[in-house]
């Protein structure tokens, strides 16, 4: 432990930030086409920036920051990708603040490190995908909720919905923190919660009925019985039947938009769906359960021929992927959960309160229990990386429990290096890039 210790010691937030985006421009065009559900995004990117309306159930913000890369970089590997890997380096830096609230700042570094180095959120930090600019806007809100700046707070947490809805989410657990936290209701306790409830919806409501208005959204189209008229070529009426035409139905506010995210969403059930374990989150943590997400994969096939002395000794045929991005756990920091959980638990009853303490356990609460909720009571289907949004929470929340426990320091630090060794181990084994066959 003395020597990891040491390297920690000799690594700020700055060079790790700096190692992991070093690393994520040797991905950013392996490949050159698009991954898993950047299909959907780069296409609505391209229908944003040509003022065509697309892939309106999720929000227009997500979309947007690849579009504002393919503005400025072109419709390219480089262009979708590099904003959202910027904005994969960003959620460290108030992660970092938030977790050194409660850590020194060696274990505020680990914290960032287990978060950044988190397999699911390395890939979708490296990819167009919507939840990681979500994710960064609202840890920001979280820093500016814990430094009273409410009106940032809003806003931040307003962006984060506008870029993906399952940022909701992460709203339920900022009020949830502050219910739990506000022991004594006041005036101006409550006009600070309307405030941030005015600015919240206006950040949201604006914007969308902005890109509503002006890319006019059709959600569906109906048959329609119209009448035509039929004109002799003299103007004189010859006769009148009637016909069944489509027309489009147009979203027009908000609200109605809204209802038609949260109805799409709904729609996506695990009834007469091809599933596998990994869409029920109660298997996201158990061992048996686990199955790849094959997001991207580049077979090639070798014929190795072996020669002894000049003599054809014999050969084999050998499959290689030399690009392979999959949506799979990094085992230390999602396990976590079930070390994290249970002591946050028996901290808070054994009243060793800690706000930290507190944090973790509701934003676990407030991320997961609702997704395993609606995936009893509704059969939806919830996909693994949902879980990015609850990462934050394990990453403050290993050292964090760790050290709060009355054992020796030996072993505090110990738990912590395995669990360090752990995610650099399986951070390598399902890196995407596959140097030796290149």
């Amino acid at each position: 432990m003395n020597k990891i210790s040491k390297v920690l010691a000799s690594i700020t937030i700055r060079e790790l930030i700096l190692i992991w985006l070093a690393i994520h421009l040797l991905l950013i065009t392996q490949p050159n086409s698009p991954v898993f559900d950047e299909a959907h995004y780069t296409q609505a990117a391209r229908d944003l920036l040509k003022g065509v309306a697309s892939n309106i159930e999720h929000p227009f913000l997500g979309k947007a920051w690849g579009a504002l890369g393919m503005l400025i970089f072109g419709d390219n590997a480089f262009g979708w990708r590099i904003i959202i890997i910027v904005f994969g380096a960003l959620p460290v830096y108030p992660f970092s603040p938030l977790a050194r609230r409660y850590l020194s700042e060696r274990m505020a570094l680990l914290a960032a490190a287990y978060l950044g180095f988190d397999h699911m959120f390395f890939t979708h930090s490296g990819l167009f995908l919507l939840e990681i600019p979500a994710l960064f806007f609202a840890i920001l809100a979280f820093k500016y909720y814990f430094e009273r700046r409410i009106v940032l707070a809003a806003v931040s947490m307003g962006v984060s919905i506008l870029s993906k809805e399952t940022s909701l989410f992460l709203l339920f657990t900022l009020i949830l923190l502050h219910l739990a936290t506000t022991r004594r209701p006041s005036t101006q306790g409550v006009l600070k919660a309307l405030k941030f409830t005015g600015v919240l919806l206006a950040t949201i409501a604006i914007p969308m009925q902005i890109y509503i208005s002006a890319y006019g959204l059709s959600a569906s189209e109906r048959l329609v019985n119209k009448g035509v008229v039929v004109v002799a070529p003299d103007s004189s009426v010859i006769s009148t039947t009637t016909t069944w035409v489509r027309e489009p139905q147009y979203i027009t506010n908000v609200f109605e938009h809204w209802h038609y995210i949260l109805t799409y969403h709904s729609s996506l059930t695990i009834k007469d769906s091809n599933v596998g374990p990994e869409n029920y989150p109660w298997n996201w943590f158990i061992p048996t359960q686990q199955r790849e997400m094959i997001y991207y994969r580049a077979e090639v096939i070798k014929n190795i021929t072996y020669y002894t002395d000049g003599v054809y000794a014999g050969s084999r045929i050998e499959r290689v992927c030399p690009i392979n991005w999959r949506g799979v756990t990094n085992l230390p920091l999602w396990y976590s959960i079930w070390l994290v959980t249970p002591l946050s638990i028996y901290l808070i009853a054994r009243r060793r309160l800690n706000e930290g303490v507190v944090l973790t356990l509701l934003w676990i609460i407030g991320t997961y229990l609702p997704l395993l909720g609606i995936s009893i009571i509704f059969n939806r289907i919830e996909y693994p990386f949902y879980f990015i949004n609850t990462l934050p929470a394990l990453a403050l929340g290993l050292p964090l429990t760790i050290s709060m426990l009355n054992v020796e320091k030996s072993v505090k630090d110990g738990i912590l290096a395995v669990f360090l060794g752990w995610t650099a181990a399986s951070f390598l084994l399902y890196f995407p890039l596959n140097v030796r066959v290149l």
